[in-house]
């Protein structure tokens, strides 16, 4: 692998991995550089070299931020078959950021990352299906992929999926599986779930009135 203090070897594929750490260490003074060895390697048709045109278009590193031009790059990507491209392009349509909105297509895009264990296209699958805007609304399917993502860590499906068992919404409720959930994503440092468990342990939701309890999550909050 290229050293990204050295800059790029000779070799293609170590310069390019060279020019994605530059990228993920959004060290600036070689952007220049490392924007040529991406142009080159997305010329030469290679899907992470286009993934990588994706990236700087959409952040701005190297070259002047265009949306536009970010969602192109995606897009020849993910017809490269790039997973993270699929990812990336799908939540620009969710959003609308360089193209026109169209949840449809999110959810095309978010589902072949998602069969591949993507925790984040399971997420946005599992919104996408608990909103109901264009793609029906179905409560046990948002659950399903809300699931398996808070399964591989994703606080904020942790979050959500603890509000689904609290509530009973695409799932039979359950407010200790609720509690275990909510405290997986407080850990992993979501503040909504933190004070959510401070509100239930204050006002006896679904466990014990426990004061103690309660300041303990809102000072977790509060960053105490």
């Amino acid at each position: 692998m290229g050293d990204i203090r050295s800059g790029p070897s000779d070799e293609p594929r170590e310069s390019l991995e060279w020019a994605k750490a530059v990228l993920r260490g959004r060290s600036e003074k070689d952007y220049a550089l490392a924007y040529s060895v991406v142009v080159d390697a997305a010329k030469s048709g290679s899907e992470d070299g286009k993934f990588c045109m994706g990236l700087m278009y959409a952040r701005g590193q190297g070259v002047t931020r265009d949306l536009s031009a970010a969602a192109e790059w995606f897009s020849r990507a993910a017809e490269s078959g790039s997973r993270s491209a699929m990812y990336y392009l799908g939540k620009m349509y969710f959003r609308g950021y360089g193209v026109t909105k169209d949840i449809g297509r999110a959810a095309e895009l978010f589902s072949l990352p998602a069969e591949d264990g993507d925790a984040r296209a399971q997420y946005s699958l599992g919104l996408i299906y608990f909103e109901g805007d264009t793609v029906p609304r179905n409560l046990e399917e948002s659950a399903k992929w809300v699931s398996m993502a808070a399964k591989r860590g994703h606080a904020e499906a942790q979050f959500v999926l603890g509000q689904f068992y609290k509530t009973g919404c695409g799932v039979r409720k359950d407010v200790s599986t609720a509690v275990d959930w909510l405290v997986s994503a407080a850990m992993n440092g979501n503040k909504g779930a933190q004070i959510l468990l401070g509100n239930m342990y204050t006002a006896g939701d679904g466990v014990q009135v426990d004061r103690d309890e309660a300041d303990r999550w809102y000072d977790m909050a509060d960053g105490r």
